[in-house]
């Protein structure tokens, strides 16, 4: 089919975002990347739909060819479109983190390693639901391979060159299930009944707003679900919807980031959140996804 190009706020760098999918264990699994593009199956109503990424030549962006079963109109087009640029995260503005962090000594290291930049997040938000809700009380390695199963038996699919490629289904599909129906990707009751909750609340919740309403209106509503807390509602916020207002940076995991970035002690959580602001998000997930390509002279050694 016919290649378009989707722009991309600079800096941009699709070798980095290509990079950044491979590292990206949650979505494991979820696309193909070979021969400096990807493809990954998208949700089209009740169709799969694969969109085969590269990247383009004469503008920062990506060129894009949609393949599916049937003639697709040009709204159903344009919707696959926007959902690509979403998973990208082509159109996020990163001027006012980057001009924070480029004084920043520690993080202007992280950015020569990692320039053009933009993250790369869940394809949909039913996807990081059920990724958020499987992984509580589990390992990131059994919530992927899990979310992988929910995804080939309730998503639609389309094969590509032999390939299958298997949209996530909405959250309509995956609320529709009872508990004895999740428990098979869940692996217990208990956890089957949190994912449904955590489902039907998300999916309670308007799209629209949940990505463009004030940030702690929105915050507040995730906290508000059934088994939805702290990590969760942060989570989607971030590396679902793409909102880099807050993070809960006294956790371990962005705790040991620092450290691996600053050197010990690392700076504080107050003092990221007052350097950083409203892009402290983006602080997290440049030193989370980036600190392992420094190049190996400029890394902290961290004992432990």
């Amino acid at each position: 089919m016919t290649e378009v190009t989707l722009a991309a706020t600079e800096p941009f760098s699709f070798d980095m975002s290509l990079r950044a999918l491979a590292g990206f264990a949650p979505s494991a699994g979820g696309h193909a990347i070979a021969g400096g593009r990807v493809r990954k199956a998208f949700l089209l109503g009740t169709e799969a739909v694969v969109a085969d990424i590269g990247p383009a030549a004469d503008v920062p962006g990506v060129t894009v060819a949609l393949h599916a079963d049937r003639h697709l109109l040009p709204g159903e087009r344009s919707a696959v479109h926007q959902a690509v640029t979403r998973w990208l995260g082509l159109d996020d503005d990163l001027a006012g983190f980057l001009d924070v962090a480029q004084r920043d000594p520690a993080l202007a290291t992280v950015l020569r390693a990692a320039h053009g930049l933009h993250q790369v997040r869940f394809s949909s938000l039913a996807e990081g639901a059920v990724y958020f809700a499987l992984i509580q009380r589990s390992t990131q390695w059994y919530a992927a391979a899990r979310k992988r199963r929910l995804a080939a038996e309730l998503g639609p699919s389309l094969t590509l060159d032999g390939v299958e490629h298997h949209a996530f289904p909405s959250l309509a599909t995956v609320a529709a299930q009872d508990d004895d129906g999740l428990i098979r990707f869940a692996g217990n009751r208990l956890r089957a009944r949190r994912l449904r909750e955590v489902v039907e609340g998300v999916a309670g919740l308007d799209e629209r707003w949940l990505r463009s309403g004030p940030y702690g209106e929105v915050r507040k509503a995730l906290l508000a679900l059934p088994g939805v807390g702290t990590f969760t509602a942060h989570a989607l916020l971030l590396r679902v919807l793409g909102r880099p207002d807050g993070v809960p940076l006294e956790m371990a995991q962005f705790e040991d980031a620092a450290r691996a970035v600053y050197g010990d002690p690392p700076p504080s959580p107050a003092e990221l959140r007052e350097a950083y602001g409203p892009w402290v998000g983006w602080w997290a997930y440049y030193v989370r996804t980036a600190k392992s390509w420094l190049p190996e002279d400029s890394r902290v050694a961290v004992p432990g």
